[in-house]
């Protein structure tokens, strides 16, 4: 009996020696290869966070983020955060940080829906130049939504459909954005779950900004606080 056993455990263990494992069983794609397109797959592994390069918690407007205030449009420190405002409907604007230009890095910020409609947008551009002509953003609504596009010569040359997900959440909430830019690769996440890959060489650096959009109705604050931007391992 004693030898048998012995038999039988080396046998199993050459069989499954030979059996193909695979990490995506379950998994479906929908992958889109080429340049400029979003990949629904999960990229196998994400590059190492390294040392901080820039962060702001925008308790004093001496971190110089520029203020402004009109009648369509307001970006202001206010109660410890960096309140901008899109009064009319239909309505996109942002702002640049200009004094630091990120190649490959990681950011975070938190965005909070403080007044308006669920029905906005906000986010943040990266690799942003030429006063916002040039740019990739990644936005998310307060109705559940999100969306990543690009910006060439001023016009918006990548726009794919909205795409609904359960991470973001809905109503008066906060949202923690992150971006990740490694090369010609991102990674776009709404609270720690990542939404969705994008591929495009066409901008190797560049600014920072951070974005509000109302659509069919207007008066849309989004508050932002504790940005960080960290270098790639």
């Amino acid at each position: 009996m004693y030898t048998k056993a012995i038999i039988f455990a080396v046998l199993a263990a050459a069989i499954l020696s030979v059996m193909p494992i695979s990490l995506a069983e379950n998994g479906t794609s929908s992958s889109k290869a080429a340049n400029g397109q979003l990949q629904s797959d999960q990229t196998p592994a994400e590059p190492g966070v390294g040392d901080l390069l820039y962060s702001d918690d925008f308790s004093s407007s001496k971190s110089g983020w520029p203020q402004y205030s009109k009648g369509d449009f307001s970006a202001l420190y206010k109660n410890g955060k960096y309140h901008e405002t899109a009064v009319p409907a239909l309505y996109w604007n942002f702002r640049i940080f200009p004094r630091l230009n990120f190649s490959d890095f990681v950011l975070e910020v938190e965005a909070t829906k403080e007044a308006g409609p669920d029905d906005n947008a906000f986010g943040v551009l990266v690799r942003e130049f030429d006063a916002g002509r040039n740019s990739y953003a990644f936005l998310l609504s307060s109705d559940g939504y999100y969306q990543v596009k690009k910006a060439q010569n001023n016009s918006w040359v990548y726009v794919p459909d909205w795409a609904k997900s359960s991470a973001i959440k809905t109503g008066n909430a906060t949202n923690i954005v992150k971006v990740v830019c490694n090369g010609d690769k991102f990674s776009f996440y709404a609270n720690g779950v990542k939404l969705t890959d994008y591929n495009d060489s066409s901008y190797a650096n560049g600014h920072i900004a951070l974005a509000v959009e109302s659509k069919s109705e207007g008066n849309v604050t989004i508050g932002f606080d504790n940005l960080t931007v960290r270098a790639i391992k």
